[in-house]
């Protein structure tokens, strides 16, 4: 599965979800954070300040994990669109930690997860990239 500028949002969702049926969890855990940090990052450019080789070559170089793109958006984003990325993305706490599932299957803490306790971390997840995709659209930016 490949994210490309042309998909739609809710059909990427949708596969992405189509995983759990499958019974792939880790797949549809992995793609949903994949899919949020494609979001976010494509908003950073869209929304950001500075012109966008300089947000690749800069903030967004060696950017990785949720702290370093939401100071990635505080720096390109916040002061000019008045919201950090906590404030965009609804339950930022319940997010953060549905995120860290990512990481445990990542590094190797677990190999597998759930169908039930996947599914809402993959909820909660897209959520997010949804909130972020709304608010650059609210801001005249269609990220897809």
């Amino acid at each position: 599965m490949s994210f490309l500028v042309d998909d739609k949002q809710p059909e990427r969702h949708a596969k992405i979800k189509s995983f759990l049926a499958d019974r792939e969890n880790v797949i549809a855990v992995l793609l949903a954070a994949t899919d949020f940090e494609w979001t976010v990052r494509r908003a950073i450019l869209a929304l950001g300040t500075s012109p966008n080789a300089d947000i690749r070559s800069g903030v967004l170089k060696h950017c990785s994990g949720l702290d370093k793109y939401k100071e990635a958006w505080t720096k390109e984003i916040k002061r000019n669109r008045g919201k950090g990325l906590a404030d965009v993305v609804p339950d930022w706490d319940q997010f953060r930690e549905a995120y860290k599932l990512r990481h445990t299957l990542v590094h190797g803490v677990s190999g597998t997860t759930g169908k039930n306790y996947a599914e809402e971390r993959i909820n909660l997840i897209l959520a997010a990239s949804e909130a972020v995709s709304a608010f650059a659209l609210e801001q005249g930016f269609d990220l897809y």
